[in-house]
């Protein structure tokens, strides 16, 4: 369903493709949530060499959950590969600068292997990993809406969502800790970074890289309408760290907590997930997956 429907559409051109590329492979198709993650576990388990996410940052998350999760039991973990054929596409553009389809595809034949940081993230006794980013505020509410939103390109869908949650929406009271550094403010948005981009074209820690063994952070404070306006369009350049109302940070080991007896609501690469008690400990685990990335960037 990645994409709302279009990767569906895309198996043909997927399949034939990687034929021209005489690529060796098996392709399964995900009947629901979290299937993507059991067939990348299975597959792991099956010694893949390298498993590829058809789909948008959605299934990318599920894969990823689905390979460390069985890391125990292997005595290698498989490469990840990434088709971005889905609606955000924001995980890939930490791999490609431009993640046109014709790149990835090349990609899958003539790449490096880089070794990705992965976010570790913990809360009412479960783990669950992330590759791209975290946060809670008003982009919890944006995940929300886009579910309701008819199927559109990445980031008019999300900016939407967007313009629709900023619409009465109350900034949060968050405490949180950066590498033992503490802070407690109402907060618009906070944004965890270990790529660039979040909420599908939105560059909310344009320097962050994946493989720099830090996550970099956003906090943005109350706004009104009238900074709100002005500062959206900023972020969508990555050029809103210069406002005052922007607080950017770096740090490996965050704790985030929300307001006392209250549900804590937040997003992983765009996954909506709820603390009944907080708080939600985030460790970075540096060069933790290995990736399939194009050659002249980071660390191979």
């Amino acid at each position: 369903m990645a994409g709302g429907g279009r990767a569906r559409r895309l198996r043909a051109e997927i399949e034939r493709e990687l034929a021209a590329r005489r690529i060796a492979f098996s392709l399964e198709q995900t009947e629901g949530p979290g299937h993507a993650r059991e067939l990348a576990r299975a597959a792991a388990v099956r010694d893949a060499s390298v498993i590829v996410a058809a789909g948008g940052d959605g299934t990318v998350h599920e894969v990823v959950n689905g390979l460390l999760g069985a890391a125990a039991e292997l005595p290698r973990l498989p490469t990840l590969g990434v088709l971005p054929i889905g609606t955000g596409n924001d995980f890939v553009k930490a791999i490609h600068p431009r993640a046109a389809r014709a790149r990835t595809y090349r990609a899958l034949d003539a790449a490096l292997v880089r070794r990705f940081d992965v976010g570790r993230a913990e809360w009412d006794g479960q783990i669950e990993y992330f590759v791209n980013g975290m946060g809670t505020g008003v982009d919890v509410e944006v995940v929300r809406r886009i579910g309701r939103l008819p199927p559109l390109p990445g980031v008019l869908r999300y900016l939407i969502a967007a313009v629709q949650a900023l619409r009465g929406f109350r900034p949060v009271p968050l405490r949180v800790s950066l590498d033992g550094r503490g802070l407690e403010q109402r907060a618009m948005l906070f944004a965890i970074g270990n790529g660039p981009c979040q909420g599908g074209g939105f560059y909310l820690t344009p320097e962050a890289a994946p493989d720099d063994e830090r996550f970099d952070v956003c906090i943005v404070d109350e706004l009104s309408y009238m900074e709100i306006a002005a500062v959206l369009p900023r972020v969508m350049r990555g050029s809103h760290g210069r406002s005052p109302k922007v607080k950017m940070e770096r740090a490996r080991t965050i704790v985030v907590e929300g307001p006392a007896g209250a549900p804590f609501f937040f997003q992983m690469d765009g996954e909506l997930r709820e603390a009944r008690e907080t708080p939600v400990r985030v460790q970075l685990a540096p060069a933790a997956l290995p990736v399939l990335a194009p050659a002249g960037g980071g660390r191979p």
